[in-house]
């Protein structure tokens, strides 16, 4: 693979759509972004939404009915050709691990070094088994492993050929949650420590924001927004965004001279999305506060608990608002041991005068 273009982004599409036989609405619609070589994205949305087939556009499996792909500075997929899946330098890792049955651990890692001389093979896969923590089975055969090792096996086999590109299609999906997030952290470790760049595919939030220096969004083939993680989370470029990424409010706001003003007073420098006609600015339970009764001099809104979750790190509480035009309900995240009554009164006010786009 030829050095990227000074400057340039390691993997670029630009205004790739994809079409599959039979259905009139595209799989994947007008998708344009870049990565930086060595950086980590993590591509989010619901099933069906795309993700795995730009996957499958970049790894080379399916070819784009428009647009083009770019790896290293060189077209590697447009809508007149493509370079074979094999000759793009890059790595992919699937949920199922796909290891070879009849190949020991060590054989499977080794798989894609063929143009290596038999001893410089060995060395490379044995140092990438050590690599993906697996050594110490590097003989035994895939029916012989745990889940986890054949995962980091599998990883491992994308790695050894060092990769211009990693690509993982929700390799993490058929484990445990302990070996799980196990395997996240030491999958961000791992690609931080060889500089590979990889792209992620997954539908969890807190892999996506654990694994990825960047997060690229996807609802209905369409790429809804591109950054990183606390932007998206923070400042959403829309309602579908704000509340893919976590529970949200969605507090009507109004314009008043220079300001958006909404049930909780003033709200400034806000960022307000359209939500079925109306203008909102997205609100998460952990920036607003939950006061019994009322607290004098503070602009905020009345009702009372109309539900709550005990959730381990925190206590959800429903208030059923009145008086609020457009606002019939509020979710807040208080600290768990506070105890509140169904029916109890309440004043919800902000933690701090600030918006989903303002907190520091």
């Amino acid at each position: 693979m030829p050095p990227d273009p000074a400057g340039g982004p390691h993997l670029e599409l630009a205004g790739v759509t994809k079409y599959y036989a039979g259905n009139p609405q595209p799989a994947v619609r007008e998708v344009s972004l870049e990565l930086a070589r060595g950086a980590i994205l993590a591509l989010l949305g619901d099933s069906g939404s795309g993700k795995t087939t730009l996957l499958r556009l970049i790894a080379g499996f399916e070819q784009p009915n428009a647009g083009t792909i770019s790896l290293a500075g060189s077209l590697v997929s447009s809508a007149r050709g493509s370079t074979p899946p094999e000759e793009r330098a890059v790595g992919v890792v699937f949920q199922d691990t796909a290891l070879l049955p009849h190949l020991t651990i060590r054989q499977n890692v080794a798989f894609g070094l063929h143009r290596l001389a038999e001893r410089r093979r060995r060395e490379v896969a044995d140092e990438t088994l050590k690599l993906v923590h697996v050594a110490g089975v590097g003989d035994r055969y895939p029916h012989e492993v745990s889940g986890g090792q054949a995962q980091r096996a599998a990883i491992g086999r994308a790695l050894a050929p060092r990769p211009a590109l990693l690509l993982l299609d929700e390799p993490f999906n058929n484990l445990d949650p302990v070996l799980k997030w196990e395997l996240v952290r030491e999958l961000r470790e791992l690609l931080q420590q060889t500089e590979t760049t990889a792209l992620f595919v997954t539908h969890d939030r807190d892999v996506a924001f654990t694994v990825a220096d960047r997060l690229a969004l996807l609802r209905d083939g369409r790429l809804e927004q591109v950054a990183d993680a606390e932007t998206l989370y923070r400042a959403p470029a829309n309602a579908f965004v704000a509340r893919y990424l976590g529970a949200v409010n969605l507090l009507p706001v109004q314009r008043r001279g220079g300001l958006w003003v909404s049930a909780l007073g003033e709200v400034a420098g806000a960022a307000p999305v359209r939500v079925n006609g109306t203008l909102a600015v997205p609100v998460r339970p952990s920036q607003l506060r939950v006061v019994r009764g009322r607290l004098h001099g503070a602009a905020g809104v009345y009702g009372e608990i109309c539900g709550q979750r005990f959730m381990g790190e925190y206590r959800a509480l429903r208030v059923c608002v009145e008086g609020a035009p457009g606002l019939a309900e509020l979710t807040v995240h208080v600290p768990p041991e506070r105890h509140y009554e169904l029916g109890q009164r309440v004043q919800v006010t902000w933690l701090r005068q600030a918006f989903i786009g303002e907190l520091g």
